[in-house]
């Protein structure tokens, strides 16, 4: 009894000895890694009605401010008016029952430079002006006119500018969209972002951006621009660019890397966010952020991508 006992021990090991040995064998090949240039598409909504007509533009353009918001009903306890708000323009040529836009001429009260060159870049795009609504004329009362503010962005204020109300060119707003991480040419227009609305500097999707190129390279409202990063030290801010001053590699290697001008100059432009235009001056474009990979930021550069 304890031989068979011991003999259906050795037998039981024997298989089990065989069932690891042929282990090995069954294991399938490892699966091949996924692919990550492309991200997976996203699904998008088109500018909303305040994303076009709440957007502002910069231009070198003449913009007429004769005529202004010259008080309201509650004047002047009240100086702040939004919509349902009665105010008083002056000037003149106003005429009842017309549709006026509201803007204001900006000036930003920051002295930094969000990067190297940022003032003589703005100065070049134009003067910035924030769309702040819309206003119909319902009454002339001798060189005053009485008007009710139909449309806010925000709030409005004495002096700021009235001008006759012009429709916006309707956009054209692709539904999905996949952004290819790092594109494999590069887009037909160079440009850069110069300003952000309310100057923010740390952009999401959904902010309004102004681009250095206009109607004069050909841009038209509903095209898309690609926000990228590169890693030529000439075209990283001073901060990033300390990195290439740093050591690298390791201390066992023989011979320490680096990573040269010349080398991130070749390196591929990486995709961080997509952006689309929604007015276009003859030297600066607004755009609006649809969808990013990573933060964009005032000063990062931008390519026109092939239409679609």
């Amino acid at each position: 009894m304890k031989r068979i006992f011991l003999s259906a021990i050795v037998l039981v090991a024997g298989v089990a000895m065989a069932q690891d040995q042929a282990a090995p064998q069954a294991t399938q090949a490892p699966p091949a890694p996924e692919k990550r240039t492309v991200t997976a598409t996203i699904q998008q909504t088109a500018p909303t009605y305040s994303d076009l007509y709440c957007a502002g533009f910069m231009t070198h353009e003449a913009v007429n401010k004769t005529n202004v918001i010259a008080g309201g009903m509650y004047s002047p306890e009240q100086t702040q008016y939004a919509r349902g708000n009665t105010v008083f323009l002056s000037g003149g040529g106003f005429q009842e029952g017309a549709q006026y836009s509201i803007l204001r001429e900006m000036h930003d009260i920051n002295h930094y430079e969000p990067f190297a060159g940022a003032r003589v870049a703005v100065n070049e795009a134009g003067q910035l002006y924030s769309e702040l609504g819309r206003l119909r004329v319902t009454a002339l009362r001798g060189n005053v006119a009485v008007a009710e503010i139909e449309f806010s962005c925000q709030n409005i204020t004495i002096n700021d500018i009235v001008v006759p109300f012009k429709e916006h060119v309707p956009v054209e707003f692709r539904k999905a969209s996949s952004m290819e991480r790092y594109p494999a040419a590069p887009g037909r227009l160079n440009a850069r972002i110069v300003m952000a609305k309310e100057f923010d500097t740390e952009l999401r999707p959904g902010h309004k951006l102004y681009l250095n190129v206009g109607a004069n390279k050909g841009v038209k409202v509903g095209q898309y621009f690609r926000a990228v990063r590169y890693y030529d030290p000439a075209r990283l801010n001073p901060i990033d660019n300390l990195s290439y001053k740093a050591p690298v590699g390791e201390d066992t290697q023989m011979v320490p890397g680096k990573v040269t001008p010349e080398t991130a100059k070749n390196l591929p432009p990486r995709n961080i966010g997509e952006m689309i235009v929604l007015n276009v001056t003859p030297t600066a474009a607004t755009v609006m952020i649809t969808n990013e990979l990573e933060d964009v930021k005032v000063g990062d550069w931008v390519e026109l991508e092939d239409e679609q």
